[in-house]
């Protein structure tokens, strides 16, 4: 019986592997236990965006024949903290991103030759927002640690209502055991390991700089003055939201989804876009530096698009222009990627060719 069972289900996924893609998922297209490589565009769900990645391959021909290599990579949110805001541009606490660190090459990677794509089966949206997340690399499960007046460094635990740590813990990593101390109006994170906590040692996003990916850190938590060890592993790769676009460029492409241009002034970082997904941009003039990994240090991810006066107004953002918010004229530069085989993949922002063509 069992034997007629075994082929039985060997049947069904040769032929499975026979229409299209292998029915085996590899560890390369699963983020945790959700599939996120498709071969066919059928397969895309309503409400995400992906990346078509096909060296040498056509945007249109995939379509057209769908094979058995998978060429559509889901854009993942790993964990925040906005849910049900993702598209809000305002918020009263720091925008956090978490991804396991054995989940973190699942962000799939726009480059040359790349599309981004966006699934929906009952709008079309008014607008594309890329919102950017600078990447603090691998650290524990706590952002948006604040200085007091002495340099010391806390969570506002329960300032609002007694969950309030949730939108400063990445409530699926060892760090949710914070959440069984009683609230205080500030949980102060004094040491992780050996490294003190401190202006040296503290993103600018809250996180703790200088820890080892992997690595398990006793750390040292103080509510009030009373000291609570918590033993945290290093296996989270942090982002804090830092800056926001608006684009208003798409293409139909007679299937499932709308081909979405990254705007050509992005530099090299991680994009959430339209509330659906995190997917890393490598800019041309990094095309050569990109190790091709899940973490790069070599690419400066958090260089800032948007300039700002010493006052805090802005002093250049290319997003605005032609809006009267800047003054300051957008430098050329190239398409963000070049043309696929068919010319289907061109990055290029039409919004911002419309303005230099007049």
């Amino acid at each position: 019986m069992k034997k007629q069972q075994i082929l039985a289900a060997l049947s069904v996924l040769l032929a499975a592997e026979a229409a299209g893609c292998s029915a085996f998922p590899t560890a390369e297209s699963m983020a945790g236990n959700k599939k996120t490589g498709f071969c066919d565009a059928a397969d895309l769900e309503s409400g995400k965006a992906y990346v078509w990645h096909h060296e040498g391959g056509s945007l249109k021909k995939d379509l057209e024949n769908p094979g058995k290599e998978e060429v559509y990579f889901t854009c993942i949110t790993g964990d925040y903290n906005f849910k049900k805001k993702e598209l809000e541009e305002v918020s009263e606490y720091p925008r956090n991103i978490w991804v396991d660190a054995g989940e973190d090459e699942q962000i799939p990677t726009v480059t040359k030759g790349d599309c981004l794509l966006y699934v929906s089966e009952d709008s079309v949206p008014d607008s594309i927002v890329f919102e950017r997340f600078a990447d603090y690399g691998y650290t524990i499960g706590v952002s948006g640690l604040s200085a007091d007046e002495g340099g010391h460094y806390y969570l506002t635990y329960a300032d609002v209502e007694e969950d309030d740590y949730k939108h400063y813990i990445d409530m699926n990593s060892d760090a949710r055991q914070l959440a069984e101390l009683s609230p205080v109006p500030r949980l102060y994170l004094d040491k992780a390991g050996d490294v003190k906590v401190d202006k040296d040692s503290v993103s600018d996003g809250g996180t703790v700089l200088g820890l080892t990916k992997g690595k398990t850190y006793v750390c040292e938590f103080y509510t009030g003055t009373y000291y609570q060890d918590f033993a945290l592993k290093a296996d989270i790769h942090s982002f804090v939201s830092m800056e926001r676009f608006v684009s208003h460029d798409y293409e139909f492409m007679h299937s499932s989804f709308i081909r979405v241009p990254v705007p050509d002034y992005l530099k090299s970082g991680y994009y959430f876009v339209n509330g659906a997904g995190l997917f890393r941009y490598v800019a041309k003039e990094d095309w050569a530096l990109y190790n091709g990994n899940a973490y790069d240090p070599s690419i400066d991810w958090n260089d800032p698009v948007i300039l700002y006066n010493r006052d805090g107004t802005v002093r250049f953002d290319p997003s605005a222009i032609g809006s009267g918010e800047t003054e300051v004229d957008m430098p050329e530069t190239e398409s963000a990627a070049d043309p696929g085989e068919d010319g289907d993949c061109g990055n290029e922002n039409k919004d911002q060719r419309k303005e230099d063509d007049s």
